[in-house]
């Protein structure tokens, strides 16, 4: 069913084959170190793979990228295997999950791509875009990207459900200064604008929220 949404997000056949062996490695690696709680290769493609790359189209624009509480690598492998001209960096603080990354790394040549196995508060580099995926709630994000922020950076988080993403919104209060914007992570070529809040400084926050996968062929 993947092959459909590759498809979809006309996916050249040497960056399928990229994306395919870090599923592989994924699944491989899970039998000693939990770092997915996917069964296969199939599931860990339909559920994360397409999931990080259905907004792969936010991130045209953007460079020097810095991934938060990386994990297995997720969003930003797919991403870096899809933008090999961009550069990534993965912050991961546990060593096992950090070692998963270094190995990833090698094994898919991924040249483009820098691993930091620290806390994200020791970090001191500025970045023009945050990334984070099922890090943390909306408002420590907002903290730790002030932190990393420039002038004119963008987060971009992917969240889960809309409803328990208003629930964390509504405990901003500073929420205002921020230009939220809504996208489903169905449609990216499309990046559908669902609100905006007024009276931002520069400052850009895109919620990539889940909606259920449906076929992409009519």
């Amino acid at each position: 069913m993947y092959e459909e949404y590759f498809n979809f997000l006309n996916i050249d056949y040497q960056k399928r084959i990229a994306l395919i062996k870090y599923a592989s490695l994924v699944i491989d690696y899970n039998k000693n170190i939990n770092i997915t709680g996917a069964k296969n290769i199939e599931d860990f493609i339909k559920e994360h793979i397409i999931d990080s790359l259905l907004a792969f189209d936010l991130f045209k624009n953007y460079d020097n990228i810095i991934d938060i509480g990386s994990g297995a690598g997720l969003p930003s492998i797919p991403l870096s295997i899809i933008y090999d001209n961009k550069k990534f960096v993965l912050c991961e603080s546990k060593n096992k999950k950090a070692d998963f990354l270094k190995l990833a790394k090698k094994e898919i040549c991924l040249n483009n791509i820098e691993i930091k196995c620290v806390n994200v508060y020791e970090i001191k580099e500025k970045y023009d875009t945050i990334v984070a995926r099922a890090f943390s709630d909306i408002k420590t994000l907002l903290k730790i990207f002030n932190k990393l922020k420039n002038k004119n950076s963008v987060l971009l988080a992917y969240k889960g459900k809309l409803n328990k993403i208003n629930e964390e919104l509504e405990e901003i209060k500073d929420i205002k200064k921020y230009n939220i914007l809504f996208s489903f992570d169905i449609m990216p070529a499309e990046a559908i604008v669902k609100s905006e809040i007024p009276g931002s400084i520069n400052i850009k926050v895109y919620i990539v929220y889940k909606v259920k996968l449906i076929s992409v062929i009519p």
